[in-house]
């Protein structure tokens, strides 16, 4: 047997894991397009010297047509961050159902569980098993207003490189 709340805590835990899980993948994409350098920083008061964390797009060179004054046809080279050539997708678990069979019984004043098997002996009936049901949804994730803007910024810059 097993206590309500012990088997609510123990699918809750579960839940919240698998949502943390998530996160740490969304939060990876900072290091699959971003490379991280770090620069000392002085306190101009106390003297006191400390790391100050930078992340630096990365980025590819690709040759671009171009149109010069002349009419003719040149390639220009241009600096794209890798995060403005993919759609960025995230996710989060939207949903979660549980649903098993299980008694129920009161002992010293807490709801307790029993996910009894029933060998169900009888020739003509198949044996019954605990079952249990565990639905998870997990839906793209609306991208970040910060996030947004970044990736907006790089486009912007693309943009005047290639204009």
């Amino acid at each position: 047997m097993i206590s309500l709340k012990s088997f609510v805590s123990a699918i809750h835990d579960a839940i919240i894991g698998a949502s943390d899980s998530l996160m740490d993948k969304n939060v990876g994409l900072l290091d699959k397009y971003f490379d991280e350098s770090s620069e000392d920083i002085t306190d101009a008061t106390s003297g006191t010297v400390s790391k100050k964390t930078i992340l630096i797009p990365k980025t590819v060179a690709l040759q671009y047509p171009t149109v010069a004054a002349d009419g003719t046809e040149i390639n220009t080279e241009v600096q794209v961050p890798l995060i403005t050539l993919v759609p960025l997708q995230m996710s989060q678990v939207e949903k979660a159902v549980v649903s098993a069979d299980f008694e129920m019984e009161v002992v010293d004043g807490e709801v307790e569980l029993n996910f009894v098997k029933d060998t169900g002996l009888s020739f003509m009936k198949k044996p019954k098993r605990n079952r249990a049901k565990l639905e998870i949804t997990i839906t793209p994730q609306d991208t970040s207003e910060g996030l947004k803007l970044l990736v907006e910024g790089y486009e912007a810059i693309l943009k005047r490189q290639i204009s």
